[in-house]
Protein backbone atom coordinates (compact mmCIF):
# COMPACT_ATOMS: atom_id res chain seq x y z
CA UNK A 1 0.00 0.00 0.00
CA UNK A 2 1.56 3.62 -0.85
CA UNK A 3 2.30 6.33 1.39
CA UNK A 4 -1.09 7.83 -0.24
CA UNK A 5 -3.44 5.24 0.15
CA UNK A 6 -2.19 4.58 3.83
CA UNK A 7 -3.53 7.84 4.79
CA UNK A 8 -6.80 7.53 3.31
CA UNK A 9 -7.26 4.51 5.12
CA UNK A 10 -5.64 5.56 8.31
CA UNK A 11 -8.79 8.64 7.86
CA UNK A 12 -11.33 5.95 7.38
CA UNK A 13 -10.35 3.99 10.73
CA UNK A 14 -10.01 7.99 12.55
CA UNK A 15 -13.56 8.07 11.47
CA UNK A 16 -14.96 5.22 13.13
CA UNK A 17 -13.59 5.55 16.84
CA UNK A 18 -14.17 9.22 17.21
CA UNK A 19 -17.66 10.64 16.73
CA UNK A 20 -17.53 13.77 17.03
CA UNK A 21 -17.33 14.86 13.27
CA UNK A 22 -20.22 11.93 12.86
CA UNK A 23 -22.72 13.21 15.30
CA UNK A 24 -21.71 16.62 14.26
CA UNK A 25 -23.21 16.20 10.73
CA UNK A 26 -26.45 14.71 12.00
CA UNK A 27 -27.44 17.80 14.27
CA UNK A 28 -26.18 20.20 11.21
CA UNK A 29 -29.28 18.10 9.16
CA UNK A 30 -31.50 17.50 12.31
CA UNK A 31 -35.17 18.61 11.06
CA UNK A 32 -34.27 18.61 7.24
CA UNK A 33 -34.91 15.79 4.51
CA UNK A 34 -31.48 14.23 3.54
CA UNK A 35 -31.78 11.39 0.22
CA UNK A 36 -28.72 12.06 -1.48
CA UNK A 37 -25.31 13.61 -0.23
CA UNK A 38 -22.52 14.53 -2.04
CA UNK A 39 -18.49 14.39 -1.06
CA UNK A 40 -16.23 16.95 -3.03
CA UNK A 41 -12.52 15.90 -2.54
CA UNK A 42 -13.74 12.70 -0.77
CA UNK A 43 -10.88 10.97 -0.04
CA UNK A 44 -11.94 7.28 1.78
CA UNK A 45 -15.20 8.88 1.74
CA UNK A 46 -15.70 8.65 5.41
CA UNK A 47 -18.06 12.03 6.17
CA UNK A 48 -20.70 10.32 4.05
CA UNK A 49 -20.90 7.40 6.68
CA UNK A 50 -23.06 9.75 8.87
CA UNK A 51 -25.78 9.81 6.39
CA UNK A 52 -25.47 6.83 4.24
CA UNK A 53 -25.47 4.64 8.08
CA UNK A 54 -27.83 6.91 9.95
CA UNK A 55 -30.37 8.48 7.27
CA UNK A 56 -30.23 5.18 4.58
CA UNK A 57 -29.29 8.24 2.01
CA UNK A 58 -27.18 7.60 -1.41
CA UNK A 59 -24.09 8.95 -1.35
CA UNK A 60 -21.91 10.42 -4.16
CA UNK A 61 -17.86 10.99 -3.71
CA UNK A 62 -15.72 12.98 -6.13
CA UNK A 63 -12.09 13.35 -5.95
CA UNK A 64 -9.68 14.23 -8.47
CA UNK A 65 -7.49 11.53 -7.08
CA UNK A 66 -8.23 8.07 -8.84
CA UNK A 67 -6.64 6.11 -5.96
CA UNK A 68 -8.34 7.40 -3.14
CA UNK A 69 -11.73 7.00 -5.14
CA UNK A 70 -10.47 3.02 -5.70
CA UNK A 71 -9.69 3.29 -2.33
CA UNK A 72 -13.37 4.70 -1.19
CA UNK A 73 -15.28 2.46 -2.78
CA UNK A 74 -13.22 -0.48 -1.51
CA UNK A 75 -13.96 0.48 1.81
CA UNK A 76 -17.89 1.18 1.53
CA UNK A 77 -17.91 -2.72 -0.07
CA UNK A 78 -16.19 -4.03 2.69
CA UNK A 79 -18.42 -2.06 4.63
CA UNK A 80 -21.44 -3.46 3.06
CA UNK A 81 -22.70 -0.01 0.99
CA UNK A 82 -21.96 -1.05 -2.38
CA UNK A 83 -25.35 -0.34 -3.99
CA UNK A 84 -25.56 2.89 -1.54
CA UNK A 85 -22.94 4.55 -2.44
CA UNK A 86 -20.83 5.73 -5.91
CA UNK A 87 -17.25 7.29 -6.62
CA UNK A 88 -16.27 9.39 -9.86
CA UNK A 89 -13.07 11.11 -10.68
CA UNK A 90 -13.83 14.65 -11.04
CA UNK A 91 -13.17 18.04 -10.22
CA UNK A 92 -14.63 20.27 -7.82
CA UNK A 93 -15.01 22.69 -10.85
CA UNK A 94 -17.06 20.80 -13.43
CA UNK A 95 -19.52 19.05 -11.32
CA UNK A 96 -21.43 16.34 -13.96
CA UNK A 97 -24.69 16.29 -11.94
CA UNK A 98 -28.29 17.92 -13.04
CA UNK A 99 -28.81 21.04 -11.10
CA UNK A 100 -30.55 20.81 -7.78
CA UNK A 101 -29.76 17.10 -7.54
CA UNK A 102 -28.46 17.09 -3.40
CA UNK A 103 -29.87 17.64 -0.15
CA UNK A 104 -26.17 17.97 1.36
CA UNK A 105 -22.87 18.68 -0.53
CA UNK A 106 -19.72 18.29 1.95
CA UNK A 107 -16.24 19.77 0.75
CA UNK A 108 -14.06 19.34 3.44
CA UNK A 109 -10.43 20.83 2.65
CA UNK A 110 -10.54 20.71 -0.87
CA UNK A 111 -11.68 24.08 -1.32
CA UNK A 112 -8.45 26.03 -1.26
CA UNK A 113 -6.90 23.81 -3.93
CA UNK A 114 -9.53 24.74 -6.38
CA UNK A 115 -10.55 27.71 -8.53
CA UNK A 116 -12.59 28.52 -5.46
CA UNK A 117 -15.50 30.81 -6.71
CA UNK A 118 -16.39 28.31 -9.82
CA UNK A 119 -16.27 25.53 -7.68
CA UNK A 120 -18.66 26.85 -5.16
CA UNK A 121 -20.71 28.17 -8.14
CA UNK A 122 -20.99 24.08 -8.93
CA UNK A 123 -21.67 23.43 -5.25
CA UNK A 124 -24.53 25.87 -5.07
CA UNK A 125 -25.90 24.52 -8.97
CA UNK A 126 -26.52 21.17 -7.63
CA UNK A 127 -27.67 21.89 -4.37
CA UNK A 128 -31.67 21.37 -3.85
CA UNK A 129 -33.51 25.02 -2.27
CA UNK A 130 -33.13 24.29 1.49
CA UNK A 131 -30.44 22.27 1.15
CA UNK A 132 -26.78 22.58 3.03
CA UNK A 133 -23.36 22.95 1.96
CA UNK A 134 -20.88 21.13 4.78
CA UNK A 135 -17.73 23.40 4.50
CA UNK A 136 -14.06 23.53 5.99
CA UNK A 137 -11.54 25.81 4.83
CA UNK A 138 -8.04 26.59 5.39
CA UNK A 139 -8.29 30.22 7.40
CA UNK A 140 -4.86 32.76 6.84
CA UNK A 141 -4.34 31.67 10.49
CA UNK A 142 -3.62 27.61 9.35
CA UNK A 143 -1.28 29.16 6.80
CA UNK A 144 0.69 31.46 9.50
CA UNK A 145 1.48 28.63 11.77
CA UNK A 146 2.51 26.54 9.39
CA UNK A 147 5.09 28.87 8.12
CA UNK A 148 6.80 29.98 11.43
CA UNK A 149 6.77 25.91 12.35
CA UNK A 150 8.00 25.30 8.96
CA UNK A 151 10.82 28.33 10.09
CA UNK A 152 11.57 26.90 13.26
CA UNK A 153 12.10 22.86 11.71
CA UNK A 154 14.71 25.30 9.33
CA UNK A 155 12.43 23.82 5.97
CA UNK A 156 13.28 26.69 4.28
CA UNK A 157 11.15 25.58 0.69
CA UNK A 158 8.22 24.21 2.85
CA UNK A 159 8.43 27.64 4.09
CA UNK A 160 8.19 29.53 0.85
CA UNK A 161 5.58 27.36 -0.64
CA UNK A 162 3.49 28.17 2.55
CA UNK A 163 4.80 32.11 2.00
CA UNK A 164 3.42 31.86 -1.90
CA UNK A 165 0.03 30.37 -0.39
CA UNK A 166 -0.04 33.20 2.10
CA UNK A 167 0.61 35.99 -0.70
CA UNK A 168 -1.88 34.48 -3.27
CA UNK A 169 -4.70 34.38 -1.03
CA UNK A 170 -3.95 38.18 0.06
CA UNK A 171 -3.83 38.79 -3.50
CA UNK A 172 -7.34 36.91 -3.96
CA UNK A 173 -9.25 38.89 -0.79
CA UNK A 174 -7.70 42.54 -2.79
CA UNK A 175 -8.86 41.52 -6.23
CA UNK A 176 -11.54 38.95 -5.91
CA UNK A 177 -9.24 37.17 -8.89
CA UNK A 178 -7.45 33.81 -7.83
CA UNK A 179 -3.44 33.61 -8.76
CA UNK A 180 -2.79 30.67 -11.43
CA UNK A 181 0.25 28.91 -12.06
CA UNK A 182 -0.44 28.15 -16.06
CA UNK A 183 -4.01 26.31 -16.25
CA UNK A 184 -3.95 25.69 -12.30
CA UNK A 185 -4.96 27.59 -9.45
CA UNK A 186 -2.66 28.50 -6.76
CA UNK A 187 -3.89 27.69 -3.33
CA UNK A 188 -5.14 30.20 -1.02
CA UNK A 189 -6.65 30.70 2.61
CA UNK A 190 -10.40 31.48 2.72
CA UNK A 191 -12.23 33.33 5.64
CA UNK A 192 -16.02 34.42 6.26
CA UNK A 193 -15.14 37.84 5.15
CA UNK A 194 -14.80 36.74 1.84
CA UNK A 195 -17.09 33.97 1.62
CA UNK A 196 -20.11 36.44 2.76
CA UNK A 197 -19.15 38.24 -0.51
CA UNK A 198 -18.91 35.52 -2.56
CA UNK A 199 -21.75 33.35 -1.60
CA UNK A 200 -24.91 35.51 -1.62
CA UNK A 201 -24.56 35.76 -5.55
CA UNK A 202 -24.94 32.25 -5.19
CA UNK A 203 -28.07 32.27 -3.59
CA UNK A 204 -26.24 30.81 -0.64
CA UNK A 205 -25.82 32.17 3.12
CA UNK A 206 -24.23 31.03 5.76
CA UNK A 207 -26.15 29.74 8.86
CA UNK A 208 -23.08 28.94 11.40
CA UNK A 209 -20.77 27.11 12.29
CA UNK A 210 -20.55 22.98 12.81
CA UNK A 211 -20.93 22.73 16.75
CA UNK A 212 -18.73 19.98 18.41
CA UNK A 213 -16.91 19.04 15.48
CA UNK A 214 -13.28 19.79 14.43
CA UNK A 215 -14.38 23.57 13.39
CA UNK A 216 -11.79 25.99 15.00
CA UNK A 217 -10.12 29.32 14.05
CA UNK A 218 -7.79 27.84 11.78
CA UNK A 219 -10.05 25.57 9.64
CA UNK A 220 -13.32 26.76 10.50
CA UNK A 221 -16.25 24.23 8.89
CA UNK A 222 -19.26 26.14 8.10
CA UNK A 223 -22.87 25.56 7.70
CA UNK A 224 -24.17 26.97 4.33
CA UNK A 225 -27.46 27.36 3.01
CA UNK A 226 -29.07 27.77 -0.56
CA UNK A 227 -31.84 30.28 0.22
CA UNK A 228 -35.17 30.25 -1.02
CA UNK A 229 -37.51 33.13 -0.91
CA UNK A 230 -39.17 31.33 2.31
CA UNK A 231 -35.80 31.60 4.17
CA UNK A 232 -35.07 34.66 3.13
CA UNK A 233 -38.65 36.25 4.43
CA UNK A 234 -38.47 34.47 7.29
CA UNK A 235 -34.69 35.52 8.21
CA UNK A 236 -36.04 39.39 7.47
CA UNK A 237 -38.54 38.48 10.36
CA UNK A 238 -36.23 37.41 12.69
CA UNK A 239 -33.87 39.89 12.08
CA UNK A 240 -36.63 42.55 12.54
CA UNK A 241 -37.96 41.08 15.89
CA UNK A 242 -34.21 41.26 16.87
CA UNK A 243 -34.00 44.77 16.47
CA UNK A 244 -37.03 45.57 17.80
CA UNK A 245 -36.12 43.68 20.86
CA UNK A 246 -33.15 46.06 21.69
CA UNK A 247 -35.22 49.06 21.75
Amino acid sequence: MSQYAAYFVSEWEWYQTHRERFDASLAAVEGRGVSDVLDIGCGAGQEMLPFVQRLGAHGVGIDVSQEAVEIARKQFSNAGYDGQVEFHCAPAESLQFADSTFDVVMCRLALPYTQNEKALSEMGRVLRPGGVIILKIHHWRYYWRRFWLALRDREIRKAGAIARAILSGIVYHITRRQPSRGQMPREVFQTRWLLNRILPGLGLEIRGELQNSDSNRRTPVFLIEKVTPESVRANRFESGRTRAAKF
